[in-house]
């Protein structure tokens, strides 16, 4: 018999198979993110190429600048950016290019190439007014083709699903299903949404 372990998931359709999380999505500390609007650095060497999860996807293709957006600390901490990414080519020549205050430095990497969508996340501690950015591009010399969709900055240590800012939420932005299960293992939680029950979340 299950000795009570109660497991808690989140999900935007009844079947729980949209946008599934074991996690509540936090806010983004960044305005935006949805569509690349405002003002993007480099924004005008990518194109927009369909959507991807309801996000504008941009486009780059060969080596040039990433687009990116500028994220200031609103206080001291632990913060997570994440965003979708895919790309073409081969080996690792798609680089994570992470600036703060100005300087190219720790957590810039080689990614590898050729990959389907992925969320690449990176997780920071900042001091209140430190300003980051975070772009993708492909290496000097190489050949090959990146998407970049739903750049979202958010507090802590925990990449959780994308969402707007609180200037740009409405209701339907957040889950609109929960899904629960009780088992008798409470550090293992199913990441399958038919093993559990779903119901809609009653504002």
């Amino acid at each position: 018999m299950p000795d009570g372990a109660h497991h808690v998931a989140f999900a935007y359709s009844a079947d729980g198979k949209d946008r599934f999380t074991t996690v509540y999505p936090n806010l983004n500390l960044l305005d935006g993110t949805r569509d690349f609007s405002g003002y993007w650095y480099n924004a005008e060497h990518w194109s927009n190429d369909g959507t991807y999860k309801g996000l504008t996807v941009k486009k780059r293709h060969g080596t040039g600048k990433g687009i990116y957006k500028v994220f200031t600390a609103p206080a001291d901490g632990t913060y997570t950016f994440s965003s979708y990414l895919k790309s073409s080519g081969s080996g690792k020549i798609v680089r994570r290019w992470v600036n703060t205050n100005g300087l190219d430095g720790k957590g810039t990497i080689d990614l590898d190439s050729s990959i389907d969508w992925t969320r690449d996340t990176f997780t920071v501690s900042l001091k209140a007014g430190d300003k980051i950015s975070i772009r993708y591009e492909i290496n000097s010399g190489s050949v090959g083709d990146i998407w970049n969709a739903g750049h979202k900055w958010e507090h802590g240590s925990i990449a959780t699903p994308w969402m707007p800012s609180f200037s740009e939420v409405t209701p339907s932005d957040y889950p609109s299903y929960i899904g629960t299960y009780t088992d008798n293992d409470s550090s293992k939680q199913s990441t399958e949404p038919t093993k559990y029950t779903w119901k809609k979340i009653v504002e």
